[in-house]
């Protein structure tokens, strides 16, 4: 990394290892977004880091972006998750064509800090995803947006919102793709305030809803499904470092796991040296007392275990993201390296959330202590990305040579 990114990674580090760790039990218990620490990242210009520099952001390696979402997460993984989702929907603006608007909202992500979400799930609390996701009508100059989305991470501190869909078409018509970037104070736009999960609850990953919202059609983008067919299918057979660094958005969120982690660790090294015994001591002391948890090897066997797969886990993600820099030989060959990683870092966060539980113990899941906290923030992650069984039956096809795909938060 060059010096100004160690400078701000950095700075990063001393806010949240400072003034952030109260602030995130406080986040976390009242449910509210991290708002002062969103700000505090706007000061370092952090929300605009991958952006490139002609739009304003600081053109950030992907290995500084990565350290940096370590960073924040093991601070507050609420405040990481909110970001990431910033960083990935900005970016992911940044790689299609321009328009307009599209250039518009870039300018003032990347000038004047303004912040973006992007609802792209089935919403809170339902299980079937036929009626969710927006459509969109043509009335003239003006498209009219309807429907409902969820997992709008950043949404109480957002700007605008991507939010994408179908244009209707009469009956035996391909409907066309359209991509709108409105401005969430839109009428007929609303953010319902409904998270209410059991990690991550500071993320505000809000429903949105659009109720016969009018955008000119000036400022969208619509592309015909045809043309869109044809441009994912070339994409799919083209391999170059552009189309590798469309991951980042992916590793973002394994950088957040790996941070969480550390910081279940760091808790859990500093628990067992401090944790004497078990029980009230009896009087006259006939039981005798198993001493502190830091001398029995059954703890230091678990210490080692999470110490090796957080470690290998650290090497696993940065020398993914130094590889993103050199073209794979082709988009499986990539694609099954992702997928490698990912499944890796998923297993690390498996182990050392549960390891840190089994060797702490009860008392230190309470609310006064950070583990809670940590330990369900590390669930929640895990339940929002992936599956662990589905990316190791990923890696058996292709060892077997059968095409795969990489299918999870950040697209497929």
């Amino acid at each position: 990394m060059a010096p100004w990114e160690e400078e701000l990674v950095a700075k990063v580090r001393e806010l949240a290892r400072g003034p952030w760790q109260e602030r995130a039990a406080r986040y976390d218990r009242e449910g509210a977004f991290p708002r002062e620490n969103i700000e505090e990242l706007l000061a370092l210009r952090v929300p605009s880091m991958a952006l490139a520099p002609e739009l304003g952001g600081l053109g950030i390696s992907a290995e500084g972006q990565m350290r940096v979402m370590e960073e924040v997460a093991y601070g507050d993984g609420s405040t990481a998750v909110a970001l990431n989702m910033h960083v990935l929907v900005a970016s992911f603006l940044e790689s299609i064509p321009p328009f307009e608007r599209r250039n518009r909202v870039l300018a003032d992500i990347g000038r004047n800090g303004a912040l973006i979400c992007g609802p792209g799930s089935i919403p809170t609390g339902q299980l079937d995803n036929r009626q969710a996701g927006f459509r969109f009508r043509d009335e003239g100059e003006w498209v009219v947006m309807n429907g409902r989305a969820g997992f709008a991470s950043m949404s109480d501190g957002a700007k605008y919102a991507l939010m994408g869909g179908q244009l209707e078409k009469p009956e035996g018509q391909e409907p066309d793709v359209v991509i709108a970037i409105p401005e969430l104070a839109t009428p007929g736009i609303r953010v319902l305030g409904n998270w209410d999960a059991m990690g991550l609850r500071g993320t505000a990953s809000h429903d949105i809803v659009a109720e016969e919202a009018r955008l000119p059609k000036s400022e969208v983008l619509i592309i015909p499904a045809v043309l869109l067919r044809m441009a994912l299918e070339a994409q799919a057979k083209v391999v170059s470092v552009q189309s590798q660094m469309r991951a980042r958005g992916a590793l973002g969120i394994l950088a957040i796991w790996l941070g969480l982690a550390q910081a279940a660790f760091d808790f859990t090294v500093g628990y067992v040296k401090e944790r004497h015994g078990y029980l009230a001591a009896p009087a006259g002391g006939l039981i005798a007392q198993p001493g502190y948890r830091a001398d029995q090897p059954w703890a230091q066997f678990a210490l080692g275990n999470m110490d090796h797969w957080l470690e290998t886990g650290r090497v696993v993600l940065y020398e993914a993201v130094r590889r993103l820099e050199t073209p794979f030989e082709s988009p499986q060959a990539f694609t099954r390296y992702l997928v490698r990683t990912v499944y890796h870092l998923r297993r690390m966060s498996e182990e050392v959330s549960m390891g840190a539980m089994r060797v702490c113990g009860a008392h230190a899941y309470v609310r006064v202590r950070p583990l809670e906290r940590i330990f369900r923030d590390m669930v929640g992650g895990n339940v929002m990305a992936w599956k662990t069984d589905e990316l190791q039956h990923s890696l058996g096809l292709a060892a077997l040579g059968r095409e795969i795909t990489f299918v999870g938060p950040a697209g497929t």
